[in-house]
């Protein structure tokens, strides 16, 4: 059948279901020398977050799909897949619990000021008990950017366990989940909520989009979340936001770049929370991630179901 190259590591179920269709499976283990080298003559590539710039798309004379293993397509050139006729799937829904999941954990933790006073705990003792108040985010405002099957997920958790007010920017969806409403501005959800969570996909559009002036929008104090991308964020207008008080916590799984460099302010912060690019990583989710990207392979090649296919 067809070789593929798995550029990273994903769930053996994936792996299985590749082999039992009889595809050359080659593991690229996340090493851009054997990713440079195998990719020449792959017929598919099965790639997570791994970068397939243009110049390197060029060397795959043979390619004929790239499956993402998430739903996040930024680490893919899209146009130059459509012009020469690579088709591109993704794994909707696949991992979307797992996210929302993680989000509304790091929300609930820095609202509780959960790190820290287990810092303190552990230093001062019983003591830390005096450490500043938290804050309960029932009745609380929740804005969502981004209300796909992620962030649907969210408002549904914020309403349902927690009588959230949830208000959702999102230009491109018109149908709203239940109890959410929608604001017609990015600037009326900023300056009404007291926690934010990002879950919008990382285009040309959204890049920078939450920079110092979206942050001087917000109220004071507010709480802010990031599963979505990096780059959605101007990480120097953020960490300014967050000493300056404005940004009262943050909860952090994505930064621009990645990995966080050792060196970088954010890690000094106790009001900040960082998971490396962790919220997906759940049995469960990697189990659906995997055996949905390898079944996009063996549909696309055995004239089966494909889904999510974007090209």
């Amino acid at each position: 059948m067809a070789k593929v190259l798995v550029t990273e590591e994903i769930n053996p179920a994936g792996i299985d279901m590749l082999l039992a269709a009889s595809h050359e499976v080659v593991k690229g283990k996340n090493d851009p020398a054997i990713v440079t080298r195998e990719i020449t003559d792959a017929d598919a590539v099965l790639t997570r977050i791994y970068e397939l710039p243009v110049s390197l798309l060029e060397t795959a004379k043979n390619l004929k799909l790239i499956s993402k293993h998430g739903v996040g397509y930024d680490n893919i050139p899209l146009d130059y897949c459509k012009e020469h006729g690579i088709a591109v799937t993704i794994t909707p829904g696949a991992n979307s619990l797992s996210v929302a999941e993680h989000a509304f954990t790091l929300m609930m933790a820095l609202s509780k000021h959960t790190v820290p006073t287990y810092s303190e705990y552990r230093r001062i003792g019983f003591a830390a008990k005096n450490y500043p108040e938290g804050m309960e985010v029932t009745g609380k405002t929740l804005g969502i950017i981004g209300i796909g099957n992620i962030g649907s997920r969210v408002a549904h958790m914020a309403v349902g366990g927690f009588d959230m007010k949830v208000l959702a920017y999102d230009p491109y969806v018109y149908d709203m989940p239940a109890g959410v409403t929608k604001v017609e501005t990015l600037d009326e959800l900023l300056a009404q909520s007291d926690c934010i969570t990002l879950h919008c996909l990382l285009t040309d559009e959204t890049r920078k989009m939450i920079g110092k002036d979206a942050f001087a929008k917000m109220k004071d104090g507010v709480i802010f979340i990031n599963c979505a991308r990096g780059p959605i964020v101007d990480e120097a207008a953020l960490i300014e936001a967050l000493k300056s008080g404005k940004v009262g916590a943050a909860g952090l799984d994505v930064t621009d770049p990645e990995p966080v460099s050792p060196d970088n302010p954010l890690w000094a912060m106790p009001n900040v929370i960082l998971t490396p690019h962790f919220a997906p990583t759940t049995k469960e989710a990697a189990l659906n991630v995997s055996a949905i990207a390898a079944a996009n392979v063996n549909g696309f090649f055995g004239g089966g179901e494909v889904v999510g296919r974007l090209i």
